[in-house]
């Protein structure tokens, strides 16, 4: 099977692209999540930062333990290929497109699906009859070819019509370094 050559970034048009909610703190991971009050980010969970922060720690944890070099603390998210569900996230979407190729590979991760949702598979026992062995797990650029021919790339065909692929809307691409961001954001 052949590997999206492109990542897409999702965010709202009004506030830019490249804002992790969770890269200035907890307190202001707060009040940004308070002051979202439309579109499909304004249903999280009320345990949703928690969540997050948790998460962000464990899969950097992981990411090292692999050999993969983080140069921020927080990744930027992407879509593996692109995903029209993703813009229902936000009121007025935006996408950017940029080449993998553009990416250092030691600098990127990925997980089927969706970070969130692969490790609550994985760690939540009422959710075993969605859960795949590549849930729970980060996996590295050259591993996307196994991955990939394992389970296929996420379709709305199959999560619409396959009740065990519900939750598999896309391969998340994790970027732990702002080199290829900086062209579209000032970053410091």
């Amino acid at each position: 099977m052949t590997i999206p050559t492109y990542l897409y970034h999702y965010y709202e048009l009004e506030n830019g692209p490249f804002r992790n909610i969770t890269e200035q703190g907890m307190e202001q991971a707060h009040t940004i999540q308070s002051n979202i009050t439309e579109g499909w980010n304004n249903k999280r969970p009320h345990n949703y930062l928690e969540l997050r922060f948790a998460l962000e720690e464990r899969i950097k944890k992981e990411f090292v333990t692999k050999g993969g070099v983080p140069n921020r603390n927080d990744p930027f998210y992407f879509t593996l290929g692109e995903c029209e569900w993703a813009k229902s996230w936000y009121v007025h979407p935006g996408v950017i497109k940029i080449p993998l190729a553009n990416f250092d590979s030691k600098h990127i991760s990925f997980t089927y699906p969706d970070s969130m949702v692969s490790f609550q598979l994985y760690d939540e026992p009422k959710l075993d009859i969605y859960r795949k062995k590549c849930n729970g797990q980060l996996f590295f650029l050259d591993e996307l070819p196994s991955l990939i021919n394992e389970y296929g790339l996420p379709s709305e065909e199959k999560w619409e019509s396959e009740e065990k692929m519900k939750y598999d809307r896309y391969i998340e691409a994790q970027v732990w370094d702002a080199t290829e961001i900086k062209k579209f954001k000032s970053i410091p």
